[in-house]
């Protein structure tokens, strides 16, 4: 690619948190690759989100503050429809590419009013999921068949979600849904060989002791009720238990109080927002996580990239990461007890928790690799650059 002539790239998500989980490691390829690569988002940090800390991997890349409410607000969603058209007026991008449901529809209207040759928009899940009531879900369904008019191609990171995608006809074209899988820093999401030992001494836990454990934000569809009524059942079996809830939420108060009507408050250890996730997972001898909706489940593949035996929901998106009896269970949603069997079976193996986490391990590194996922990313610019005769 000519360096006196880079083909100018702009990222448009919504929150710094996630420029850094998903738009980071694409940009760093991208500039690695000769692109000149900006993002535009809200610099400050989400209220609920955690505290950050770094420059979270964007050392190097301009990032452009649009502040994009996260909820509908028409007011603040025009506003920022104007900041990010003047934003691309004086970038002059060639591709804008947008990231979640929000960010996909400010970012699209004001490309497209902008003049953007190339427009493409990764959805990691529809908005239009089953939880919602059947006018809202229709509603979502509208929006996104317009704003798919608008789009030159839709990333998904799961067949189930391009599934999603195809049966309510976003798009007339197939061709214009693809499926790219999320990847990981396998890097950072690595046992190390020290092992865990340290971090469970800090936060009390003897290593007799067992862990179960999660990550996850504390909100409703996480399932994450039916974790500590999970919990519940493991300790009427057995004692030498401990839990690990890490993240943050709306629900966090509620669930600590169900903790203690539950009687095992003494037992669960709310963290909250952490920076060293990949340490808490592999002081885990197990990861749960009951949830009720994902777009894609990079929770499981981190902690599977940590060696670790999960167990999740049997659900499209998590059935494409985690493999039934390979690399971990799946239990349907809600099922409390189906969960804590699965749970107190690896407890009771630890043999059966190595395999799972040895396949797990081979699993992300043969799937769910961050190199696999940019390379593929790059080559679809380079196919829409290319009908457009613009060279790369």
């Amino acid at each position: 690619m000519s360096k006196r002539h880079p083909v100018r790239v702009l990222q448009v998500c919504t929150i710094l948190l996630t420029a850094r989980v998903f738009v980071a490691p694409v940009a760093r390829y991208l500039s690695s690759r000769g692109y000149d690569v900006a993002i535009a988002c809200s610099t400050v940090a989400a209220p609920d989100g955690p505290r950050l800390i770094g420059d979270g991997g964007l050392a190097g890349i301009s990032v452009h503050h649009v502040q994009i409410s996260r909820t509908v607000h028409p007011i603040k969603d025009l506003l920022a429809i104007w900041s990010l058209y003047r934003l691309i007026k004086r970038l002059r991008p060639t591709i804008v590419h947008t990231q979640t449901s929000k960010a996909g529809v400010i970012g699209r209207i004001a490309a497209r009013l902008a003049g953007t040759p190339i427009v493409i928009h990764t959805a990691h899940a529809f908005p239009f999921h089953s939880l919602l009531s059947p006018v809202v879900r229709w509603c979502y369904i509208v929006i996104e068949r317009w704003m798919a008019r608008l789009t030159d191609l839709i990333i998904v990171d799961t067949e189930s979600v391009r599934s999603d995608g195809l049966r309510e006809h976003v798009v007339n074209d197939s061709g214009k849904l693809v499926t790219v899988s999320m990847g990981l820093d396998l890097q950072k999401f690595s046992p190390s060989k020290s092992g865990p030992g340290n971090l469970r001494a800090a936060l009390g836990v003897g290593q007799q002791r067992l862990v179960v454990g999660t990550v996850a934000r504390l909100v409703l569809d996480k399932g994450m009720d039916c974790f500590l009524e999970m919990a519940a059942h493991i300790l009427a079996v057995r004692t030498d238990v401990q839990f690990f809830i890490v993240g943050d939420g709306p629900i966090r108060g509620a669930l600590q109080q169900r903790a203690c009507e539950l009687g095992i408050a003494p037992y669960v250890l709310f963290l909250g927002h952490r920076s060293d996730v990949p340490n808490l997972m592999e002081a885990m001898d197990v990861f749960v996580l009951p949830t009720k909706r994902e777009g894609f489940g990079m929770v499981f593949a981190e902690a599977m990239a940590m060696g670790k035996a999960t167990v999740g929901s049997l659900i499209a998106p998590v059935a494409e990461v985690v493999e039934n009896g390979v690399t971990g269970y799946l239990v349907p949603p809600d099922d409390t007890q189906g969960f804590a069997d699965r749970v107190l079976e690896l407890l009771a193996d630890q043999k059966k928790r190595l395999d799972f986490g040895t396949a797990g391990r081979r699993r992300v590194e043969l799937y769910f690799n961050v190199t696999r996922m940019c390379d593929s990313i790059e080559g679809h610019y380079r196919q829409l650059l290319e009908a457009r005769n613009v060279c790369v």
